[in-house]
């Protein structure tokens, strides 16, 4: 239980930091205790939150922890353009409102910026998905989408996964836009070691 307390509380302290949005303060309630969660249950709550827009994958042990500590906020999504990150002009770390609308006008180049530094692959690839090879994009994707969501965030997935970034993703596809979308699940999973995820978080953060 001391483990799984460690966990949430770097979790909370990473969302806190990565957040733009100071409503994201009101849902904290509603966000539980990391655990490991079984594929019966994982399923259970992809209908409770009707996510079932976009193909679902998985991170591994490795991938928990780079979305984590380079991301920070799991109820979030990352936009690609030739392998590359495009970011909202105004701020990218913004709440789910603005990613919402930055994706309703993802065709105009004047409102996003390209991160060089940020390519695709530094998330999506065998080392940090488990189905990679079942998932993965196809070479001519010009557009990619990754959406993150998990369990334990509880509410988020219906307010900022579901209704903002699903919902305005959807119109984005529907308009004729031509993107691949994937649904990324941070869920702890059953068989990992909490010992070596609490060994992990301690070195990334103070230093081996």
């Amino acid at each position: 239980m001391k483990k799984r307390l460690l966990i949430a509380i770097f979790l909370l302290t990473s969302v806190l930091l990565s957040s733009g949005c100071s409503q994201v303060l009101m849902f904290f309630l509603f966000m539980s205790t990391p655990h490991a969660i079984s594929e019966q249950k994982l399923e259970h709550k992809k209908k409770k939150y009707k996510l079932n827009e976009f193909p679902h994958c998985n991170v591994t042990e490795d991938g928990f922890w780079n979305c984590l500590l380079k991301i920070g906020d799991i109820n979030s999504v990352q936009v690609f353009k030739d392998g590359k990150q495009i970011v909202p002009k105004a701020d990218n770390k913004s709440c789910s409102a603005v990613v919402g609308k930055f994706i309703d006008f993802i065709q105009d180049t004047t409102t996003y910026e390209v991160v060089d530094s940020v390519k695709l692959s530094d998330y999506f690839n065998s080392k940090y998905i488990a189905d990679y090879e079942s998932v993965k994009f196809s070479d001519s994707t010009r557009y990619a989408i990754l959406v993150y969501w998990a369990s334990y965030a509880g509410f988020l997935n219906r307010q900022n996964t579901k209704k903002e970034y699903a919902s305005s993703i959807s119109r984005l596809l529907e308009s004729g836009f031509a993107a691949e979308v994937r649904y990324v699940n941070c869920d702890v999973k059953d068989g990992w070691s909490f010992r070596k995820l609490t060994k992990k978080m301690l070195e990334e953060s103070f230093g081996k």
